[in-house]
């Protein structure tokens, strides 16, 4: 087995009617969790009570305040708390296949030069609570997505190109994919499902919110300026896009 520690953040937000799937989808993983660090804002009781139940049982779960201006923000605090190698993020009201770390973890060790690995992402409304997985439906999408949770990171990724850009409310998970292409971070896409991407009435993705647009133009304006800036021309795609690498299809 892969020895590397990973750290999973999981903000988390009015999202505590789902918290326990996605944190039970956690624990089920065959490769060992380091922590898991939940970082809700203060006044969210529901978050700590659910939170409290796994760190009484013995879960590796940490508590964690963070302020609540965005999820940039509330993802650096927990960048700045975790201690593990790898780092993984989990929104609250999404949730991990079985195996999906080992099978991350299996791929950063074939190349050390290789410092993200993502896969696919299956959107989905039903939930089979006692499988932790999808049900059966037509409407289930599967494919790539610009999802935090599909990947992991090396550690020394975010020392190399610091944290979530803090100006963001939206498309801070473009920033840093944006940033990892131009600073030059290697990345995989593999043909398995890494994800499982609830769909929803809270879903901040649907909010009908101007800035959804607003800060992905941002994005990509930085991103424009920071290629200048470091002698490099204009990017022809971009992150994510690429060909999907061939992997076991009996893994989940």
């Amino acid at each position: 087995m892969n020895p590397a520690t990973v750290s999973v953040i999981i903000p988390c937000a009015g999202m505590a009617n789902f918290l326990t799937d996605a944190v039970d989808s956690v624990l089920r993983q065959d490769h060992p969790i380091h922590e898991i660090l939940i970082v809700h804002p203060a006044g969210d009781v529901e978050t700590a009570l659910v939170g409290q139940q796994y760190v009484r049982r013995g879960a590796p779960v940490v508590l964690l305040e963070g302020p609540e201006s965005g999820p940039g923000p509330v993802r650096n605090v927990g960048l700045a708390h975790a201690t593990g190698e790898v780092i993984a993020f989990l929104d609250a009201d999404d949730l991990w296949p079985a195996g999906k770390v080992s099978m991350q973890l299996d791929r950063l060790a074939m190349e050390p030069q290789v410092d993200a690995v993502g896969g696919l992402a299956v959107h989905f409304e039903f939930l089979d609570k006692c499988e932790l997985k999808p049900t059966a439906d037509p409407g289930n999408v599967v494919g790539v997505s610009s999802v935090l949770g599909m990947m992991i990171f090396r550690r020394t990724i975010f020392d190399k190109i610091g944290g979530f850009d803090e100006d963001f409310l939206y498309a801070e998970d473009i920033d840093l994919f944006l940033r990892m292409r131009d600073f030059g971070v290697s990345s995989t896409i593999l043909d398995a499902t890494t994800l499982y991407y609830r769909r929803h009435g809270n879903s901040m993705m649907l909010a009908d919110n101007p800035r959804k647009r607003t800060d992905l133009m941002l994005a990509t304006m930085k991103s424009v300026r920071r290629r200048r800036q470091i002698g490099l021309p204009p990017a022809d795609k971009q992150m994510l896009t690429g060909d999907l690498e061939s992997w076991p299809r009996d893994r989940p």
